[in-house]
């Protein structure tokens, strides 16, 4: 029992759905896998029921705590807190810690003199009048909720002559005056805290919004390496280049050549390198915590300013699939289980 992989997630529909992870597991010389979801783990008798993987079957059972387990979970409501205590818990050894939502990430990277330069105007949404306060000192506003992913969500809200433009993606832009503007905010954010951030002008000469993705993962030594950078490209008319939405996926270096001209674009692409291999130790540090995997969201304006847009803990890798192909997707995939078997203590691997 003491070399199951432990697999925390939001929601296990059918198990069978896993059975890539148990490939990854087994090819790791784990002896199997437990799924579960943070409601499945009662912290008092320190044991987990949940579906588990081994001898080339599923079961239902209960076991305990795993010497090492992995979180691949995206979790709402009370469940955050739950995932939370859960990764808390004594002698219930994760991969890799949270990092928390936007705002506190935020904080983290300020502290950065490396950081701070590439970092965007960022706050909390306290009400309605401290965002229209902060709209009409930047004119163009990106709303996004705090513990948002992929896209879900985003809001932009630019000030027009006399009335408001807000614009969601692949959805009709709609006009509002101030009171309407206010009752929308007020409306938004009473479903779940937003922050406020400058938008920024990323889109490329035929008008289409461009950002990249570095995604940075730890070696079997703990070393971190640079597994990807690429340029995502969003489909027209969107505020945001989420793959799932229909984008497209470029080698960032090439890219970024085609649009500032080939000195601009190769000083780009290495300066993305410098902080996509910069950030990862240093919020290590910062947080004191261990971390396996960090998706890095950088963006270049149309004046050529390279900006740190997010840090993700649970980076998507469709994008190396689209750029790379399936080998080394897979190859990107695995990596997290070879992380995951250098952790175990050395008496039972």
């Amino acid at each position: 029992m003491s070399d199951i992989l432990g697999i925390m997630t939001h929601r296990i529909g059918h198990p069978g759905s896993f059975a890539r992870h148990a490939k990854s597991a087994l090819t790791e010389k784990f002896s199997g896998i437990l799924v579960y979801t943070p409601r499945d783990v009662n912290l008092t008798t320190r044991k987990i029921t949940g579906h588990i993987y081994r001898g080339g079957t599923w079961s239902k059972q209960t076991m305990p705590f795993p010497k090492i387990n992995m979180d691949i979970g995206f979790y709402t409501g009370s469940d955050v807190a739950r995932a939370t205590l859960v990764k808390k818990a004594p002698s219930f050894p994760f991969t890799g810690y949270g990092i928390g939502n936007k705002i506190r990430i935020q904080k983290h990277l300020v502290s950065s003199s490396v950081l701070k330069p590439y970092l965007l105007p960022t706050e909390l949404v306290k009400n309605a009048g401290s965002f229209i306060l902060f709209l009409k000192k930047y004119r163009s506003v990106m709303l996004k909720p705090i513990n948002g992913w992929g896209g879900r969500g985003i809001v932009r809200v630019t000030v027009e002559k006399d009335h408001f433009k807000v614009q969601t993606n692949g959805e009709m832009t709609q006009t509002m005056h101030a009171a309407g503007l206010r009752s929308y905010v007020r409306r938004v954010i009473s479903k779940e805290r937003h922050i406020m951030q400058q938008w920024i002008d990323i889109r490329n000469k035929q008008g289409i919004v461009f950002d990249i993705r570095s995604l940075m993962q730890k070696r079997n030594e703990g070393d971190w390496q640079t597994t990807g950078i690429a340029v995502r490209e969003a489909r027209r008319g969107r505020i945001t280049s989420n793959l799932k939405s229909g984008g497209h996926a470029f080698e960032a270096r090439a890219y970024l050549k085609k649009e500032f001209g080939d000195e601009k674009g190769d000083a780009l692409a290495n300066s993305i390198r410098e902080v996509s291999e910069y950030i990862p130790s240093f919020m290590e540090r910062s947080y004191r915590s261990r971390l396996c995997e960090l998706g890095i969201d950088l963006a270049v304006d149309t004046h050529g300013k390279l900006w740190l847009l997010e840090v993700n803990i649970k980076p998507g890798k469709m994008i190396m699939r689209q750029l790379y192909g399936q080998k080394v997707w897979e190859q990107t995939l695995h990596t997290h289980f070879q992380y995951a078997r250098s952790l175990l203590p050395k008496t039972i691997k």
